[in-house]
């Protein structure tokens, strides 16, 4: 039976994360390092650990997420990031998202233009990162669950993650009620989150919000908005929504790649 869990998205994880990575992480170490854990940084994920992911079954469907970041500068200028997910779920639970990234990185993004194709398969319990360019399928086990829908735990994966060790207050969740999104029905819900004074070497306290916006039938966040004043307003959006069947091919390693366990922490 598969272990309950908490509402995470992995693919709008993924996104955020990759997108608020070191800036001194390569490209091809992106589809190595870019399988997070809640509220963990993709840089510091222990590749021994097994990754909780959650599964819906009978629900298939193929959709395209954007995430738009604007940081507005001191001058009153902006810097616009956006980042690209297509996403497909068979009825079975299978997974595919293929993360075009931009940028990754805070204040001074690094130019990356590369896309990340990520495969969860919980009858294996194994996720494949795969890398086009030399043909490998990077593999790391993982727990299939299932979604707790009736937990208060909010999602914050739209935000960047912060380090598991960072002091932070967190308010009760605010139900923004229904509404319709793209044809989805979705069910709302706030968080406000303040990191105190001295926290990471702050004078003052830093206020945060993530709004979310859950698509009840499909189970996936259609709709969200985080702000930080240290890295901007992070928009995401999900369109393009098919409920057709994807191909089964999507979920298959091809037959010409390589598997590799994932690397071991240096």
């Amino acid at each position: 039976m598969a272990l309950r869990c908490k509402r995470l998205e992995f693919a709008l994880g993924v996104l955020v994360c990759a997108c608020a990575a070191a800036p001194a992480a390569r490209a091809q170490d992106v589809a190595q390092d870019v399988a997070p854990r809640p509220a963990t940084p993709a840089a510091t994920v222990n590749p021994g650990a097994a990754n909780n992911v959650r599964v819906v079954i009978g629900v298939p469907y193929s959709a395209l997420g954007t995430s738009e970041t604007v940081i507005t500068l001191a001058d009153g200028s902006r810097v616009v990031r956006q980042n690209v997910i297509r996403q497909w779920r068979d009825s079975d639970g299978r997974t595919r998202s293929e993360i075009s990234l931009t940028t990754i990185g805070g204040s001074t993004p690094v130019e990356l233009n590369t896309t990340v194709t990520v495969i969860d398969d919980p009858a294996t319990r194994e996720r494949y990162m795969l890398r086009s360019g030399d043909k490998v399928a990077v593999t790391m086990p993982i727990v299939p669950c299932r979604p707790d829908a009736s937990s208060l735990e909010p999602d914050l994966s739209v935000g960047p993650p912060r380090p598991s060790n960072l002091r932070i207050r967190m308010s009760a969740p605010v139900t923004l009620g229904e509404r319709k999104v793209n044809g989805e029905t979705v069910a709302g819900r706030r968080i406000e989150a303040t990191i105190p004074a001295g926290a990471m070497g702050n004078p003052k306290p830093i206020r945060l919000s993530s709004e979310q916006w859950y698509g009840k039938d499909l189970q996936v966040v259609v709709e969200a908005t985080y702000r930080d004043p240290r890295t901007g307003e992070t928009r995401y959006r999900l369109s393009h929504i098919e409920r057709a069947e994807p191909d089964a091919t999507l979920f298959q390693v091809p037959d010409n790649y390589r598997r590799e366990p994932t690397r071991k922490p240096r």
